[in-house]
Parts: structure tokens; C-alpha cells; sequence
């Protein structure tokens, strides 16, 4: 997803690519717990193209979180290699793996995760700060944000003059600032009301269909995990489960 400060974003149509941004190769994650080693991850491959909207399901214990964490570039596999974009992220230095992170990635996180004392726009504007780009400009990139996700008349309020559902918006947009390849949301609803949660969800099927960004959502919630075309089931670190709901038929793993 571009921006242009003139014409706003503009993106070929989200299936017209189908550039590979997400690759896993039989991806193993150990932990060492003492005495007793535990295999998170058993050897998952998988493929995520430009445009994808996927939901990653699973119980507690399942794998999910760790794959999650592992895709979001938040911890490394014990085992096999992950491209993102063309790039083999196992060969990349702590530092080179932040930078990639925070040009690449937006995540958005149950919590919302807003600073207090910050009014909405100002926590728009965070990942832009070390970007050097000139305030104006960056505020103008945050109401534009905000704007996008239907929020620019509470672009002054505190996060608690704020509903949740607002709380979730302003999250969206700090997320989508740095304008990321790929949007990453661990259980986006989990805080919400059933109404907002599912307006919430919406958000997301919009930037996913106007704007060809492309969303790797995590959830226990199977009715959440129905909504994205694409539903991948996690279960004993191995992929359960992967169905297009485009075609009805089930993606081999690692398709």
C-alpha cells in the first residue's frame, strides 16, 4: 500500500499480484524449558501473497502464537527459513531484522497498546518520529491515517475520551503510518463488545478489498477466523487446516 501526499493511496487491484511477501520453509521453533524441551513449531511451510487477507487459528498451546511471533519478526525459528519479501530473515543481524521490522510490518494488538498522555493523532505520528520526516508533514500523514479509518473528528481526544472500538481505529492507523507490506493482528477483538468487534473486523475486509492490504490475523475465535477469505488452522505446532474460501477447496500446505 503507497501513499502519495497528493493523490492519497493507489493500488493495482489486490489479486492482480500474486508476488510472494510470505514464505516459510518446514519452520521448527524448540523451546528449552530445563529438563524438557518443547516443540512449539513442527516443520510448518506456507505462503502468503500481496493482497492475502489469512486468519491463523488455533487453542491455547496450539503453535499460533509462536508462528505469529515468528512471522511478525519478533523471534526467530530453531529450524528452517523464513523469506519475507525475498529476503532470508535467518541471515539478517538483530539490527537489520528491527529495521526490516519497522519498514515492512504493522501490528496491531488486543490491548490497543496507546500511550496515556498522547491524544490520538500524536499516537498516529510514533512511528514516524525517528522516519525524519518534518512534523507537518508528519501530521499530516496521521490525520490522513485517521481519516482512513473513519476517526479524523476524534483526532485530538485522549485514548480515554475514547470508546474501545475508537481505541482499535486509532491502533489500525498507527499500524498502517509506515505503510507495511504486511499488517499483522494478534486477537484484534479480543478486548471488544460483540458489535464492535464485528465493525472492527470490517475495518479490516475494507483495507483488505480498497486498499489490497494485505492482513495476517491471529484468533481462537472460529466465527472471527470465518471472515477473512483465507483460514488456516493451527493445531500441535503443525498445520492443521488451510482453506480459500475464494475457490472452497483446501490449499496444500505451503501452497
Amino acid at each position: 500500500m503507497r501513499y502519495s501526499e497528493s493523490q492519497g493511496f493507489g493500488v493495482p487491484h489486490p489479486w492482480a499480484c500474486m508476488r510472494i511477501v510470505i514464505e516459510l520453509v518446514n519452520i521448527v521453533k524448540i523451546y528449552d524449558q530445563g529438563a524438557a524441551e518443547v516443540r512449539a513449531l513442527r516443520g510448518v511451510s506456507l505462503k502468503i501473497h500481496a493482497g492475502d487477507f489469512v486468519t491463523i487459528r488455533g487453542s491455547s498451546g496450539s503453535g499460533k502464537s509462536t508462528l505469529m511471533n515468528i512471522l511478525g519478526c519478533l523471534d526467530r525459528p530453531s529450524a528452517g527459513e523464513y523469506f519475507l519479501d525475498g529476503e532470508n530473515v535467518q541471515r539478517l543481524t538483530k539490527t537489520s531484522l528491527a529495521q526490516l521490522r519497522n519498514r515492512k510490518l504493522g501490528f496491531v494488538f488486543q490491548g490497543f497498546n496507546l500511550l496515556k498522555r498522547m491524544n490520538a493523532v500524536e499516537n498516529v505520528e510514533m512511528p514516524l518520529v525517528y522516519s525524519g520526516m518534518s512534523p507537518p508533514r508528519r501530521r499530516e500523514r496521521a490525520l490522513h491515517m485517521l481519516k482512513l479509518v473513519d476517526l479524523e473528528q476524534r483526532a485530538y481526544h485522549q485514548p480515554n475520551q475514547l470508546s474501545g472500538g475508537q481505541q482499535q481505529r486509532v491502533a489500525i492507523a498507527r499500524a498502517l503510518v509506515n505503510e507495511p507490506q504486511i499488517l499483522f493482528a494478534d486477537e484484534p477483538t479480543g478486548n471488544l463488545d460483540s458489535k464492535t468487534g464485528q465493525e472492527i473486523l470490517t475495518e479490516f475486509e475494507r483495507l483488505n478489498r480498497e486498499m489490497g492490504q494485505t492482513i495476517v490475523m491471529v484468533t481462537h475465535d472460529a466465527a472471527v477466523a470465518e471472515r477473512a477469505p483465507r483460514q488456516i488452522v493451527v493445531r500441535d505446532g503443525l498445520i492443521a487446516s488451510d482453506v480459500d474460501s475464494y475457490s472452497g477447496r483446501m490449499a496444500p500446505c505451503g501452497r
